[in-house]
């Protein structure tokens, strides 16, 4: 002999196999029973029974959070590698300027020894700040 609560647990699972569905519970001579169809005495009650809820793939989540993670990591990477070309970029320009503005000084130099060269050393002066003036142009110009 079943009990009814165990008869409607049973109803309910196989209820949640099947998608929602009615159960139906009749009362007939004092006697309560549970049945998938309508019964043909007795009082009738109709009763939903829910759709069980999704299914929870644990796996779905996992790979997910690994992909995250991962996608993560590897904007981290970007990131520092970015990071480190723009240090890399901005030391790079503080050499350079750094080298001009000594070309530009030396050319300056060049320029006013010329001014200043007597007339044995004029020629060598002036030559020597044309081609700082060269250097100058080529290295800070461009």
């Amino acid at each position: 002999m079943t009990s009814p609560s165990l008869l409607l647990y049973a109803m309910v699972l196989l209820a949640g196999s099947a998608g929602a569905q009615d159960v139906y519970k009749c009362v007939q001579d004092g006697q309560t029973s549970y049945s998938a169809t309508p019964c043909t005495g007795g009082q009738l009650q109709i009763l939903e029974v829910p759709s069980p809820p999704p299914a929870v793939d644990k796996g779905a989540a996992t790979r997910q959070e690994r992909v995250a993670s991962q996608l993560e990591a590897a904007r981290k990477k970007q990131e520092n590698l970015a990071d480190q070309a723009r240090e890399r970029a901005a030391k790079q320009k503080e050499t350079r300027d750094k080298h001009c503005a000594q070309l530009r000084l030396e050319q300056k130099w060049a320029a006013q020894d010329a001014v200043g060269a007597g007339d044995k050393t004029r020629d060598a002066a002036q030559l020597k700040a044309r081609r700082a003036g060269e250097r100058l142009a080529v290295e800070c110009l461009n």
